[in-house]
């Protein structure tokens, strides 16, 4: 079982799984990697990612950012992707001081929003040794458009202004649901049945996940653009795993301009498997073995 444990992030306890190789020896420095959840999620969700890269021998960090989770800060399920960013940064501070880790060589991954996000944190935090970012959401105003038709996204836009004038007046913000229908005015509309089943499963199988999420977010998030930073990494390498197949959240060509804007040295895999077949398997096992593949040709071998 993994240890719970926890980091400062600008005054709060943010909440994070550690997980120790079964073969560490006390004494040991070895390479460790943070993993960031995807969009709205908790950090038991990265649990058979964290678990693949424990087996192969690194010192593993699956984190909660503030407001969600297991972690402090309110209003609950506030995303604001820059405090995400930070929190990732400060973890990575708390990574580098475990006395199992060599603080030589960290790297970091997340996938969806998560990959968002490590391709920002590579680009502005010079102690990151290797970036991989998984299905990466490449825009958030790209992202938030993409999933709408004109009509619900002009709908989005007036309910996002109330919001902000309701916030300006001293009153609370308001809120959303995380996933609807593709007429539905929440986060993250969609017509695919399995991303809708994935969130509604959520809930029974998480008990900290939150279904609902600020209307604030929504405009913090269009506002973050990974892919006007992505050019920052290099010389750092930088790893994007993605899907060659059906997938509304993360299109081919989203990745590719990423992937086009980022600079050497770096890497793209298109595996053959649809948006939501990367967190079953054999999807899971082929990305992670991707991944793992990279983190130790450019942190060193674990072991």
């Amino acid at each position: 079982m993994p240890i719970e444990v926890f980091f400062k992030s600008c005054g709060l306890n943010c909440a994070a799984d550690l997980y120790l190789p079964a073969d560490y020896k006390p004494g040991e420095k070895r390479p460790g990697l943070v993993l960031g959840h995807g969009f709205t999620l908790v950090k038991g969700t990265l649990e058979p990612h964290a678990r693949y890269f424990q087996a192969a021998g690194f010192i593993v960090l699956a984190i909660d950012y503030r407001t969600f989770g297991a972690s402090e800060g309110e209003p609950r399920a506030q995303l604001l992707p820059l405090n995400e960013v930070e929190d990732f940064r400060n973890a990575l501070s708390y990574l580098q001081a475990r006395p199992e880790v060599d603080p030589a060589r960290v790297g970091i991954w997340g996938a969806s929003f998560a990959g968002a996000l490590v391709s920002y944190v590579g680009a502005v935090d010079q102690r990151v040794k290797a970036t991989c970012a998984m299905v990466p959401v490449t825009d958030g105003f790209l992202w938030m458009k993409l999933m709408r038709d004109r009509g619900t996204w002009e709908k989005l836009v007036q309910v996002m202004a109330a919001d902000r004038e309701r916030r300006y007046r001293g009153e609370p913000g308001g809120r959303l649901p995380v996933n609807g229908r593709i007429e539905d005015i929440c986060a993250l509309p969609t017509v695919d049945d399995d991303i809708r089943g994935f969130f509604n499963a959520l809930k029974e199988n998480f008990p900290t996940w939150c279904d609902t999420i600020t209307i604030e977010s929504i405009e913090r998030i269009i506002e973050f653009s990974p892919l006007n930073m992505v050019e920052r990494i290099s010389p750092r390498p930088y790893l994007i795993i993605s899907t060659s197949g059906y997938d509304v959240v993360h299109p081919a060509d989203s990745i590719a301009e990423l992937f086009h804007r980022a600079r050497e040295p770096k890497r793209l895999v298109f595996l053959p498997y649809d948006q939501t077949q990367l967190y079953v398997e054999p999807g899971l096992s082929r990305a992670n073995q991707t991944a793992t593949e990279f983190f130790i040709e450019h942190l060193g071998a674990p072991r």
